[in-house]
């Protein structure tokens, strides 16, 4: 059950980032079978640049490799990867993805300062302070 919703947890946040305007690979296939969600960032500058924005919003993402990128792309890829591995042990499920994204959208759609986020991002992530997968706590209800 636990690598199920962080798979379900995948599949929601990149159709909620695809739904608002940030592209993600894999539409037609469902966006992903694993925990990985991979966003074209070249209309937010690249990977790296969008990586970087983020994280000043307390969102953590990283740079990764497209397909149509080249091997001297490395260092600044096209793409942007996030995991739900995490945020799936912290007790979130589907609906949660939606207001990720809406965080995600805030900073490179809407152009608003990461500054101005990230007091949202920590006031959303206070609400989940406990660790489900381990021995102690199992899964959340759903």
């Amino acid at each position: 059950p636990y690598m199920a919703q962080i798979v379900r947890n995948a599949q929601a946040l990149a159709a909620a980032l695809d739904k608002r305007g940030i592209p993600v690979l894999g539409a037609a296939k469902g966006y992903t079978r694993t925990h990985q969600v991979i966003a074209d960032a070249r209309p937010f500058g690249s990977g790296l640049d969008a990586a970087h924005l983020l994280a000043r919003a307390n969102l953590v993402t990283n740079k990764n490799l497209l397909p149509s990128d080249r091997p001297q792309d490395w260092d600044r890829p096209s793409g942007l990867r996030m995991g739900t591995i995490e945020v799936t042990r912290y007790g979130m499920r589907e609906p949660e993805m939606d207001a990720i994204a809406d965080f995600v959208a805030r900073v490179l759609v809407e152009k608003q300062p990461p500054e101005s986020v990230i007091e949202d991002v920590i006031e959303f992530r206070q609400a989940y302070q406990t660790l489900y997968y381990n021995f102690d706590h199992g899964m959340p209800p759903a």
